[in-house]
């Protein structure tokens, strides 16, 4: 998975009928959906997934009311079980994209958590040693906690796109 979807609970099916329309009109043909196990979460794999995001929101500006069911859209580097060490692990691994000199700020959405905020954000600033920003960080460490596993990013504020935001903004 390389690619997080949300849409409304109920509407997983319209959400991934969407996405994969827009995906071939831009000529994606290797791609794979799955339906993840919390209501409105879809994993997806796809080829480039922070280009086909910017040409998302490009899309979404031009054909604003082309996009009914896609909520947000949340790039992923890497997914690790949700366990401390791991997840530790993992933010080593990607903290290096965010520049010496760059700030960032550590997001967190969880679902079905078996940890508090409070650890995953000590665990991860602990490795990360870059100056904090929660108002306009340079990049987000975007954590999305999976249950059993953990997606995690490094991503500019702007490539996460929420298409409600996006809409309101147009």
């Amino acid at each position: 998975m390389n690619l997080l979807l949300t849409s409304q609970k109920g509407s997983e099916a319209k959400a991934s009928a969407e996405f994969k329309e827009i995906a071939l009109q831009r000529g994606h043909r290797k791609l794979h959906i799955e339906k993840s196990a919390f209501d409105g979460v879809l994993e997806i794999e796809i080829e480039n997934s922070r280009d086909f995001v910017a040409f998302m929101r490009e899309y979404v500006r031009s054909e604003p009311f082309r996009v009914h069911y896609i909520q947000r859209m949340i790039p992923v580097d890497v997914v690790v079980d949700t366990n401390l060490e791991q997840i530790k692990e993992a933010a080593t691994q990607i903290a290096p994209q965010i520049l010496q000199g760059e700030s960032f700020r550590i997001e967190i959405s969880e679902r079905d958590s078996p940890l508090t905020r409070k650890e995953l954000i000590d665990t991860i600033a602990e490795v990360v040693d870059r100056k904090v920003n929660l108002n306009s960080p340079d990049k987000v460490l975007q954590v999305e906690v999976l249950g059993e596993y953990t997606a995690m990013s490094v991503v500019r504020p702007d490539e996460i796109l929420s298409i409600i935001k996006l809409k309101r903004s147009s």
